[in-house]
């Protein structure tokens, strides 16, 4: 006779859309800075873990993505270069040498117009975060939503929509 598997725990997920994404870099830093500072909105604690002491709120992913197109004299795209950064300064770097890489510009033709649009590129950061009753969860931010995951507590996601309700930004 096969042995079933029991459950454990009821892990839940929630999400919050934004009334309006974020399209102001500065504003989305702010609101993963917000977290990791001395306020520490969330009341998180750091613990050990394998004899090493891990902050109660890290992130622990990034990824941001952008597209620079190349126009010609008519506004028709000739080429674009999509490229996705591991950091936000990694972001800002490599689009400010694409804009400003004439040689670059020159291989997609004569007289190209470099042009990033910025309100079309994406931006994503996971924090984690534990919480001093020992739970671990997710926040996923993007330019449109926050995701909360991997918690049981309900208090955990009232916690969080309590800190997300003061923040312009996450409404």
């Amino acid at each position: 006779m096969p042995l079933n598997f029991v459950p454990t725990s009821v892990v839940k997920g929630a999400k919050r859309v934004f009334t309006v994404p974020i399209t102001n870099a500065t504003a989305f830093d702010a609101n993963i800075a917000a977290l990791k500072s001395e306020e520490n909105p969330l009341g998180a604690a750091a613990y050990q873990t394998s004899g090493q002491t891990v902050d109660g709120v890290f992130v622990s992913k990034e990824v941001y993505k952008a597209t620079i197109a190349y126009l010609n004299s008519l506004g028709k795209v000739e080429g674009s270069i999509v490229l996705t950064a591991p950091t936000r300064q990694a972001y800002d770097a490599i689009i400010a040498s694409l804009l400003e890489n004439d040689t670059l510009t020159g291989l997609f033709g004569e007289n190209m117009i470099v042009d990033h649009d910025a309100a079309k590129d994406s931006w994503s950061v996971r924090v984690r975060v534990h919480d001093p009753t020992g739970e671990n969860y997710q926040l996923d931010f993007n330019r449109k939503e926050l995701k909360i995951s991997s918690y049981e507590a309900d208090a955990i996601l009232a916690k969080v929509e309590e800190w997300a309700d003061t923040i312009t930004t996450l409404n």
